[in-house]
């Protein structure tokens, strides 16, 4: 029995397992991916946000996420992912698709977000999702549709005109980017409105591309968890309190998943740090109680 067991290795899950260790728990890390990091995994630039680490790449965070929690004997899961989530008398029970079964007394939902997809499949003239997939992609000389109106969409068209392409142009029914990349879009470039999409040829609004780029934002990861019935926010985030309790008693939400903050590397390590100490005191409540007794019980014996 696990004092804890945090499913997802991102930023918000590896805090959470590292202030518990050192708080003097034991932690369960299980992460599906072979490697800690989350979503740092996918993202090769410089992240300029981080006042520690300027100019690291996401691949250099999540490394050091990595180093860091091997480093601190925590136990982890790697390369297993959570098929089932369960309450059971006096805590969770995990259940991976390796056919593990990791029992504890908390639980902290950490598996982060994954790109809305809009119906549409990945392929070489579609690409879904910011990160590696448009890193390495070739833009030179094609005229590109990117689909979304938030801060993905907006900076990505900044990227893509530099990375040499012919035309671009953003689709968008509603726009939620902010003032720094309007700024630097030319409006003639933006269609605002509903649009048709033919990802076969592929089309936007009956006008061929090379590649259609869609960034419609993000949703939780929680395929293990759906029987669960957790409360969930207007925008379909799992709904936490101010402690990242969820609906569900000493069941925990951090990071990307729960959204309470602006969602970043930053936010989602400070989530790990509240939920672990929400932690620490539902499990410090109990030992003392237990030990209280304890004290009783010797008396009455004198």
């Amino acid at each position: 029995m696990f004092d804890a067991v945090i499913i997802g290795g991102g930023p918000a899950g590896a805090s959470c397992a590292l202030w518990l260790k050192m708080l003097g728990f034991r932690p369960c890390l299980v992460e599906r991916r072979p490697t800690l990091g989350g979503l740092q995994n996918d993202n090769p630039y410089p992240n300029e946000w981080i006042a520690s680490a300027p100019n690291r790449t996401g691949y250099e965070v999540a490394a050091d996420i990595h180093r860091q929690i091997l480093a601190q004997d925590i136990v982890c899961r790697l390369g297993e992912a959570v098929s089932a989530l369960d309450v059971i008398q006096d805590g969770f029970r995990v259940t991976t698709t390796g056919g593990a079964m990791i029992f504890a007394r908390s639980a902290v939902l950490a598996t982060g977000v994954r790109p809305v997809k809009g119906g549409l499949a990945a392929s070489d003239q579609v690409l879904i999702g910011p990160g590696r997939t448009m890193f390495n992609a070739d833009f030179d000389g094609q005229e590109i549709a990117i689909l979304g109106g938030g801060d993905n969409a907006f900076e990505n068209y900044i990227f893509v005109r530099k990375r040499g392409a012919a035309a671009v142009h953003i689709y968008a029914r509603t726009i939620r980017a902010r003032r720094e990349f309007l700024e630097k879009v030319p409006a003639n470039d933006v269609r605002i409105g509903t649009y048709h999409v033919e990802p076969e040829r592929p089309a936007v609004a009956d006008r061929i591309y090379d590649r259609l780029v869609v960034l419609y934002g993000w949703e939780p990861y929680l395929p293990y968890a759906h029987h669960l019935d957790l409360a969930r926010t207007a925008r379909g985030f799992v709904e936490t309190d101010a402690d990242c309790q969820t609906s569900i008693p000493n069941l925990y939400a951090v990071g990307e998943i729960a959204q309470r903050m602006h969602p970043c590397c930053v936010t989602s390590m400070a989530d790990g740090v509240v939920a672990a100490k929400a932690i620490q005191r539902s499990l410090e409540e109990d030992a003392v109680a237990r030990f209280v007794e304890r004290v009783h019980a010797s008396r009455r014996l004198d």
